[in-house]
């Protein structure tokens, strides 16, 4: 069974079932160069001939499919109109491109719901123009993806990669398993991975940090406990956004209270982290990483004896630069493993909501 749409109307170059035009903001609010109103429903562009004056005398309504047209938009007949660019996917489907902002939008807003539209939110907008429920979960995702790789696996999922391999499910080509293995990765596409940076003090923790971020987001001082707070920095690796956390250095002994409450911190966010970067120095005592744990030796730049380097442990200097493109390497591939391990897996179908996942299941089942 093909993944349902969320309205009986027809798509973008279709008739709507519904007499009634829809109106909506398809761009954000706010300050920008472009807003997209778009108008969809029966008679879409002979409504908007009413208030769009173009430059070549030819109506929307006669214009074919994929024209553009250029002109003004008069939100009143004696207002002295907005210069504005208006696509005509067809007579019920129009795109109208106006400066960016509030006011130019919503102008041509409220001309066409004061002529009859009925404006709705881009969601409500893109269900009733035939978006399909993964369509309209792309779309939002897409909003709030965490870093460029993530944006482009919800392309492909817009453009039908997951739909089509949904509806291959009741064929015995193992899809259904490969889709939930693809899953995991899926369901983070709108979140950061956490990266958590811990170890003793003075272990060159906020120091690695710095030349991971590529500039000086920590306070580095030869003091043990400068560190109190969670110091979060969000960046790119690999094409995945990543927050790394920089946390208190751990110690013995009797601490002031206000550092006892940054190493309680740090144990918080190691049980909350994707992948924890145990850090020590160089020569010096170093234990084995543990289960989702990476094991980081600093300040190689200051020693020669790496004879207790643990197996596994990436060497690095903050000073020179040292180790630091293979860390950045060793990260991403911890937190994505299958990229190395299943080549492909994520260049095609990805479900990335729960009502996926629990759609395949059920499909599975």
């Amino acid at each position: 069974m093909a993944e349902q749409h969320v309205s009986n109307g027809q798509g973008t170059g279709g008739t709507s079932a519904s007499p009634a035009v829809r109106i909506a903001l398809l761009t954000p609010p706010g300050r920008s160069a472009l807003a997209v109103v778009g108008v969809c429903g029966r008679g879409a562009a002979v409504l908007a001939d009413r208030r769009f004056r173009p430059r070549c005398g030819t109506p929307l309504s006669e214009r074919a499919a994929g024209a553009i047209a250029v002109g003004r938009w008069h939100e009143t007949d004696t207002a002295p109109g907005e210069e504005l660019v208006v696509v005509c996917h067809g007579p019920d489907s129009l795109e109208i491109h106006c400066h960016g902002g509030t006011a130019a939008a919503e102008a041509v807003l409220r001309s066409l719901a004061a002529a009859g539209a009925e404006r709705l939110e881009w969601p409500a907008w893109a269900g009733a123009a035939g978006a399909s429920a993964i369509d309209l979960e792309a779309r939002l995702a897409l909003a709030r993806a965490a870093g460029p790789r993530a944006a482009r696996i919800l392309c492909q999922q817009l453009a039908g990669s997951l739909a089509a391999a949904i509806d291959e499910l009741g064929s015995p080509s193992g899809q259904g398993k490969r889709l939930l293995r693809a899953a995991r990765v899926g369901l983070r596409l709108t979140e950061p991975w956490r990266v958590v940076v811990t170890g003793p003090v003075n272990a060159g923790k906020s120091s690695l940090v710095n030349a991971l971020a590529g500039h000086a987001r920590s306070i580095v001082a030869s003091e043990p406990g400068t560190t109190r707070d969670l110091v979060t920095t969000r960046l790119v690796m690999g094409g995945w956004e990543i927050d790394l956390i920089d946390t208190a250095g751990d110690r013995d002994g009797p601490l002031p209270a206000t550092e006892q409450a940054g190493i309680s911190l740090a144990a918080a966010a190691r049980a909350t982290a994707d992948l924890v970067l145990r850090v020590a120095v160089a020569g010096g005592a170093a234990g084995e990483a543990g289960p989702g744990e990476l094991a980081v030796l600093t300040k190689a730049d200051l020693t020669s004896d790496q004879r207790r380097e643990p197996p596994g442990a990436v060497v690095t200097s903050a000073t020179t630069g040292l180790g630091i493109d293979g860390l950045t390497a060793r990260i991403v591939a911890a937190l994505v493993p299958e990229d190395h391990l299943e080549p492909g897996l994520l260049d095609g179908p990805v479900p990335f909501t729960p009502r996926q996942v629990a759609l395949i299941r059920g499909r599975r089942a």
